[in-house]
């Protein structure tokens, strides 16, 4: 029961309302030129295969709905504990950069890792905001399960507007369920440390699979479910003022 009423909560006007211009912005984006891939070639004849468009259309729409609608963020870049969540893309620039990427653009491949992972990551938040910011915040308190599926089901089905196809995870129904775990990760995260780069930066691990993503993943995962806990303990001040007695 509790669950319905909070679903009932939920103005699920304003959250179609949000889906719906995202679609919609985010088909006529794919439809103009590159920005990002014009911005590089202003300065180099480097070749990428990242496109910001549709990224860039999102944020517009998350950052224009937390303006002027009644649901108010409590989200930020690095959240509560700036420290530990810029440890996230720390280990991942280290562990990706150290492993380094192949490439066809004769860059070391080393740089061409960090390069990467920098453009990664900074797409990565924009989606982030979107799907684990305004959406995740705009469906009150619902609890995280929930918030989770729809999240997933919302985000797998806008992929459509980006994919050609999906047989490189063995069809959609397959990348739908995929999404939907993995936003079960993403979710949590976020709810977590209130840090939007966290989830970017777990959502960036998907950008290779290799034994960097196992142990980042693994860290991740421990730093998570131990977030709540001081990297520094503070010595008891009793002690400092007992040796100063004697």
């Amino acid at each position: 029961m509790k669950l319905i009423n909070e679903i009932k909560k939920v103005n699920w006007f304003l959250i179609l309302s949000f889906y719906g211009l995202i679609l919609i912005l985010t088909y006529f984006s794919r439809k103009l030129p590159n920005v990002l891939q014009s911005v590089i070639h202003a300065f180099t004849n480097l070749e990428v295969n990242w496109n910001y468009n549709h990224g860039i259309a999102i944020l517009l729409v998350s950052f224009l709905f937390y303006k002027f609608s009644p649901v108010k963020s409590t989200h930020s870049l690095f959240g509560d504990n700036k420290l530990k969540s810029a440890l996230f893309p720390l280990l991942l620039f280290i562990g990706y950069s150290v492993y380094g990427f192949s490439n066809n653009n004769g860059i070391n491949e080393h740089l061409w890792a960090f390069i990467f992972c920098l453009f990664t990551i900074v797409y990565d938040i924009m989606e982030e905001y979107t799907w684990r910011g305004y959406l995740i915040e705009g469906l009150g308190k619902i609890n995280l399960i929930v918030k989770s599926v729809i999240s997933g089901i919302f985000w797998g089905f806008w992929h459509l507007l980006i994919f050609n196809d999906f047989d490189q995870y063995g069809g959609f129904g397959v990348f739908l369920l995929f999404s939907i775990i993995v936003s079960f990760i993403l979710t949590f995260s976020v709810s977590k440390t209130k840090a939007i780069l966290v989830p970017a930066t777990i959502h960036a691990l998907l950008i290779r699979t290799n034994i960097v993503t196992l142990i980042c993943f693994i860290i991740f995962v421990i730093m998570l479910l131990t977030w709540d806990r001081k990297l520094f303990k503070k010595r008891g001040k009793s002690r400092f003022i007992n040796n100063g007695n004697s």
